[in-house]
């Protein structure tokens, strides 16, 4: 038996995969909340990316906006340009469509259950409303279950973890741009503004100290009706993170795989996170691709995704020693037509093809390159 920990969209889009490539397993995802898909702890902003991994008429029935245009904001500048279409995406209508997709696989969901421990194959549940504990057997256990992961903190997989916190309000304004995201890299951590409809949208802040009072402040550029606000903590990437363990016998034969036990993280529990923007969504769908095929192919099946997110990372780090001069030298420096039409066309969730591209057609983006990296690493 496979036994997911989480109902988020990591979780339930890989107890899907996973099923349809083994059929003959019992594939059990567990969910602490009675109803999943809330609390709504995401922005919910996905990139073009996302056609790849689900069907295109299914991604419109919980898309409540798209996006064609970005405006990056520095203290003294700004940049606008047009994107490779966003999404806006009702975060609990996806997650109750993979909801629906996992449970027609045959993956059986135990919502209103919350993991406790495991005792190498024996996983303790307790049944939030009769307070039972169950415990089950398991040979593979997967935890998805965000990024203060009880699975990896009782599997030895936590190690040291650094979180941003996020607010996000979603205000009722005027004079919406509905098709425009505002995002701000200098306020924070990063902010940001993005419209769900022509009258709503989802107004942020992630930082790593005083999220709230620097919320407070940031607001006051949106203002209108507050409806809601939402908020949690979003992990930062930690490049060469153990994602996954196994114990008892070997890796070398189909035999010998089924006696081992396998525990592997996924999603936000991996802390598979774009530190530029805080996304999570799109790579932990894709490392749940990764890890359809099994634990024993999963480091493997990540190289790809985990470059992509060491370039995020590096670019955070990078761009966090920005003095406001020099960001307003890189906007200046990016307001070109080769650029805008760039960016109109690789979306972010592939950053190695964008920045080889930025480079190859606006040379000086190199040398500011070559002149940041040497900065960041003092």
């Amino acid at each position: 038996m496979t036994i997911i920990i989480g109902g988020g969209s990591a979780g339930l889009y890989f107890s899907k995969q996973y099923k349809e490539k083994h059929p003959d397993e019992d594939v059990v995802l567990v969910e602490e909340h009675l109803e999943i898909g809330k609390p709504v702890q995401c922005t919910g902003i996905l990139t073009s990316e996302l056609e790849k991994l689900l069907p295109f008429k299914e991604i419109n029935k919980f898309t409540l906006n798209k996006i064609t245009r970005t405006k990056i904001f520095s203290r003294n500048n700004a940049f606008e340009t047009p994107i490779n279409s966003d999404r806006i995406i009702c975060n609990v209508s996806f997650i109750k469509y993979l909801h629906k997709e996992a449970e027609k696989t045959g993956v059986k969901i135990l919502s209103g259950h919350k993991y406790l421990e495991n005792n190498g194959t024996t996983i303790k549940l307790r049944n939030i409303k009769t307070q039972n504990i169950i415990e089950l057997k398991t040979n593979f256990l997967v935890g998805a279950d965000g990024p203060s992961s009880l699975v990896a903190k009782n599997n030895k997989l936590y190690s040291t973890r650094k979180f941003l916190t996020g607010v996000q309000a979603r205000i009722l304004l005027k004079d919406l741009d509905s098709k425009k995201i505002d995002f701000y890299p200098t306020i924070g951590e990063y902010s940001w503004s993005a419209p769900e409809s022509p009258e709503i949208s989802r107004v942020g802040v992630a930082a790593r100290s005083n999220a709230k009072k620097i919320f407070d402040d940031f607001i006051k550029k949106y203002p209108g009706k507050i409806l809601e606000i939402q908020g949690g903590p979003i992990p930062l990437h930690k490049p060469r993170a153990t994602v996954v363990r196994t114990q008892h016998g070997t890796q070398n034969t189909a035999s010998s795989e089924q006696n081992c036990f396998s525990v592997a993280l996924l999603g936000d529990a991996a802390l598979q996170i774009k530190n530029t923007t805080g996304g999570g969504i799109i790579p932990g769908l894709k490392a749940a691709k990764a890890l359809s095929d099994g634990p024993f192919n999963y480091k493997k099946n990540l190289r790809k995704l985990n470059l992509e997110l060491y370039v995020h990372y590096k670019l955070n780090r990078i761009l966090k020693k920005y003095s406001d001069r020099e960001w307003n030298g890189l906007l200046e420096t990016l307001n070109t037509k080769k650029t805008k039409e760039i960016l109109s066309k690789i979306n972010r969730d592939s950053p190695i093809k964008l920045l080889t591209e930025l480079s190859l057609n606006n040379p000086t983006l190199v040398g500011i390159g070559i002149k940041a990296l040497l900065k960041s690493q003092r």
